[in-house]
């Protein structure tokens, strides 16, 4: 009786050890840290850019929106570079106070008209610098079809 009752816990152990070694030695893709925006999110020093993204109307224009967030101590002057079609650049540049955060279209500031020759569901090339280091973002181009970016796409009706 006794053996029977060893072997009835030993299955038991092996079963519970089986089946549950698949979640240790699998990477589980929610514990993954991500952004769920719209739009692309990075970090250039103590930039940080989040939910930027394009909404363009029937046109060439589009509108930039997003925030840059200031994670240090001191004022950073950051800039964003376009290049259009003839490869010719524009630099919009901008300030943000130590501990703070720039709203590009969102509350009392407005967003950053530009030509966008790519359609809707497509990515547009930008640098963003903190005065430093530029870096390449894609940034997705979206339409006024999505409820909370339609009154923004109505600024360029």
């Amino acid at each position: 009786m006794k053996t029977k009752k060893i072997a009835a816990v030993l299955a038991s152990i092996l079963t519970v050890v089986a089946l549950s070694g698949c979640s240790l030695t699998r990477d589980v893709a929610s514990l993954d840290p991500y952004a769920p925006s719209d739009g692309v999110v990075s970090d250039i020093g103590d930039l940080k850019v989040r939910n930027l993204l394009i909404i363009k109307g029937e046109g060439d224009q589009g509108l930039l929106i997003g925030s840059f967030v200031n994670s240090s101590q001191t004022e950073v002057s950051g800039s964003i570079q376009l290049l259009d079609a003839d490869s010719n650049r524009t630099t919009y540049d901008f300030t943000v106070a130590p501990l703070s955060k720039l709203d590009l279209g969102y509350g009392e500031n407005a967003p950053l008209v530009l030509e966008v020759p790519e359609i809707p569901g497509s990515m547009h090339s930008i640098y963003i610098s903190d005065g430093m280091n530029p870096r390449q973002l894609l940034v997705p181009v979206l339409d006024g079809s999505l409820a909370e970016y339609s009154a923004i796409a109505e600024l360029l009706n």
